[in-house]
């Protein structure tokens, strides 16, 4: 029997998303409103990859305040049925949108699902 760790660390993890910053210019309640922004964007674009995906955290490394929105770098994870995936990327939310998402990095996982798929996620 495989002893699956994730599954007594992360439930908190199902009722939401937590938002980080080390560096941020954001104020919290910015932060969280980013953070959840471009979980769902990243949820959005690597879900069908996943098999079973689940559980996710979003991490935000930066969070800048600019003209017309604000600009994060961030690592996104997911359970799926057979281990954790992840992503690193920077992205732009304007209003509670993303406009704009740059992956730059994936886990070895997520890179041979995407690549069995014929997908590209990220951009070098």
């Amino acid at each position: 029997m495989r002893f699956n760790i994730f599954k007594y660390i992360l439930p908190v993890l199902a009722l939401g998303v937590i938002a980080t910053s080390a560096f941020a210019d954001c104020e919290e309640g910015q932060e969280d409103m980013v953070g959840k922004a471009v979980a769902a964007a990243a949820s959005a674009k690597v879900a069908t990859l996943i098999p079973g995906a689940g559980k996710q955290m979003i991490s935000l490394e930066t969070c800048d305040v600019g003209t017309g929105g604000f600009t994060t770098t961030f690592k996104f994870n997911v359970i799926g049925a057979d281990g954790l995936y992840w992503v690193q990327g920077k992205a732009k939310v304007v209003s509670k949108n993303v406009t704009d998402l740059t992956i730059s990095q994936v886990s070895p996982n997520l890179a041979s699902a995407a690549s069995a798929k014929g997908v590209k996620l990220a951009s070098n």
